[in-house]
């Protein structure tokens, strides 16, 4: 007989022992009693919801936006409670991601890496980092393996921090290499140059 046999607990207190509150901590902050700042970066969040996969982004609205509790949203969709936390973890942790992403312009950054980089499959995977964040699917699109994409990518960060002019690149490419698959399983929109108005 397993000694959890017979064991009732409370959802609340259910939510609170699952819930991983330092994943949500910032978008929690944002929500309670929200200056003008804040209701800055919450009209920032709804523009990026449309970026993240549409169960997450309606977890986020029923749960920041609606007050709904994690419980209820489990009810709703008919999952665990454990499982709309993990969903809201890594949903506040793509919407973090994406509302600092250096904005960047994709066709200035095309043009400006095909004349410093010599080899076009350089660019092609520095373009698709950027835009993936996921060395793996890089790979895929292109046919090769991961250690090759993981090499060229370090390799050519490293060759752009010795030149002034692509700082802003530097900034860029290290910050995804510090977030590494955030946007896995996600379906990015083909970025233009007015696109990262909602992210900055």
């Amino acid at each position: 007989m397993s000694p959890w046999s017979g064991y009732s607990i409370d959802p609340a207190e259910m939510e609170s022992r699952f819930c991983v509150e330092d994943g949500m901590a910032y978008m929690d902050s944002i929500f309670e009693e929200p200056s003008n700042e804040d209701w800055d970066k919450i009209n920032d969040v709804k523009q990026i919801l449309a970026l993240i996969p549409p169960r997450e982004a309606d977890f986020v609205d029923l749960y920041y936006f609606k007050k709904l509790r994690q419980t209820d949203i489990a009810e709703i969709f008919g999952v665990s409670q454990p499982t709309v936390c993990y969903r809201l973890t890594r949903a506040a942790d793509r919407i973090r991601f994406l509302m600092y992403l250096p904005p960047i312009e994709k066709e200035q950054m095309t043009e400006d890496l095909v004349g410093f980089l010599s080899d076009p499959l350089d660019v092609r995977i520095m373009i698709l980092m950027w835009e993936t964040t996921c060395q793996s699917e890089v790979a895929k699109k292109l046919g090769v393996s991961q250690g090759l994409v993981r090499h060229r990518f370090l390799r050519s960060v490293t060759r752009m921090q010795d030149n002034e002019r692509f700082k802003k690149y530097v900034e860029l490419f290290q910050y995804v290499a510090d977030h590494l698959n955030i946007l896995r399983e996600v379906q990015r929109p083909v970025w233009t140059d007015n696109i990262t108005h909602c992210l900055r």
